[in-house]
This record gives C-alpha cells, structure tokens and sequence, in this order.
C-alpha cells in the first residue's frame, strides 16, 4: 500500500476552510468583480471531488465485504469452497471495473490547477484552496490505486500436488481434483484480515477528506451567493 500524508492532508484541508470561513480579508477580496469564473471553476472542482468520493467510499464498502465472504468461506472449510472462490473471482472482476472507473473520473479532474487559475493576476487565497483540492484528488487517487491492487490480489491457489499423469487425468475428468493446501488457506486467511483492516482504514480516511470537502463546498457556494446577492 502506498504511503500517504494524510494527517498532512487533513492539516491543508483545515487551513483552507479556515481561509474561506474566517478570514474577512480572503471573503472581501474574493467577492471582488472578475473573479466569478475563477470561483466557479474551483467550486466545480470541489464538487466533482465530492462525486468521486462517495463511488469510492461504495466501491470500498463493496470490496471490504467481498473480502470478509471470502475470509468466513476459508474459516469455516465449507466443502463448496470451490463454488465461492468461483463466485468471488466473478466479483472481483466487477469490482476491478468499479475501481477504474473510479480512477478513470479522478484522472478527468483538473481542479483548476491549469489555464486561467494560473493567471498572473489570479487571488492567491483561491489559488491556494485550488491547490489543496489537487493534492485531494492525488490523495484519493492513491487510496483508490490501493483498493486495486487489494482486489486484483489472488488470494488463493490450488494445491499443487505431484501426481503421475494418468492420476492428474483422471482427476480432472471426475472433477475430483478440489483440493486446496491447508497452510495455503490459513496463510489466505490471514491476508484477508489484514486486507480488511487496510479498506477500513481507507474507509475512515477518505470519510475525513469527505467531511472536510462537504465544507469547502459550502464556504465556495456562500461567497457566490454573496457576490450574486444586491449590495
């Protein structure tokens, strides 16, 4: 799993917010004519940003409990465990579409970190709120990046045992051949565990870029609603 500072993050979340809520100087200037569409593009941004996050937070939602099905099969040594790692790798496969899908939204987002935000004139207190919702987005990319990499994990494989070749075409034809290594599946399962601690984990961090995100939101619809209020 990719490191990431998210403490960090949530810190320049944090300032950001407090930029755009408690700084009478950063309101005024903002509300300044000619700075409607700069605005505007950010706010747009911060909603994309909001979009993408709540996919991600069901995609992950949807990962955790696939994993933790698999775990309970590989406990509890069910005798149709081939039926469900069949059905779980069918899963998996959606799940992998979700997770680029995902990926591929975040990529599309620009932020407006480019073209007229870079503009010599441009309020550096939007630029910086801009520049906060890019390193969410990179921040959302690596956790969603994560989220792949735990899904396209092959958790479990079969037991290779040396059998002469007409036993091994034997057991193919007579379907006899489901047999899976008892060290295999305790390793499998602890794997699993871990992985499920990872998504939760993942889970409760993007819940605070959230959170934080529904707030820059606000504060940005708020200076529009002024600027477009009669003085």
């Amino acid at each position: 799993m990719a490191q990431m500072d998210l403490e960090g993050l949530r810190e320049l979340q944090d300032c950001a917010n407090y930029l755009l809520d408690h700084c009478p100087e950063a309101r005024e200037s903002l509300c300044q004519q000619g700075k409607e569409k700069w605005i505007e593009q950010v706010s747009e941004a911060s909603v994309r940003m909001l979009d993408v996050c709540n996919v991600s937070k069901d995609v992950m939602t949807l990962v955790r409990h696939s994993l933790k099905e698999l775990q309970l099969t590989l406990r509890c040594n069910e005798s149709n465990i081939n039926v469900k790692i069949a059905a779980y790798n069918r899963h998996r496969n959606k799940l992998k579409k979700e997770t680029l899908k995902c990926l591929n939204t975040l990529k599309s987002i620009k932020g407006g970190g480019k073209g007229t935000l870079v503009m010599q004139r441009i309020e550096q207190n939007l630029l910086f709120v801009a520049e906060v919702l890019k390193e969410v987005r990179r921040a959302i990319m690596t956790m969603v990046e994560s989220l792949f990499s735990l899904v396209c994990i092959p958790w479990l494989e079969r037991k290779q045992s040396k059998r002469s070749m007409s036993s091994m075409f034997t057991m193919r034809f007579c379907c006899l051949d489901d047999v899976w290594d008892e060290v295999a599946v305790q390793s499998a399962s602890t794997r699993l565990e871990a992985a499920q601690i990872a998504v939760e984990e993942l889970e409760i961090e993007l819940g605070c870029i959230f959170r934080r995100l529904i707030q820059t939101r606000v504060s940005l619809l708020n200076i529009i609603t002024a600027k477009m209020s009669p003085v």
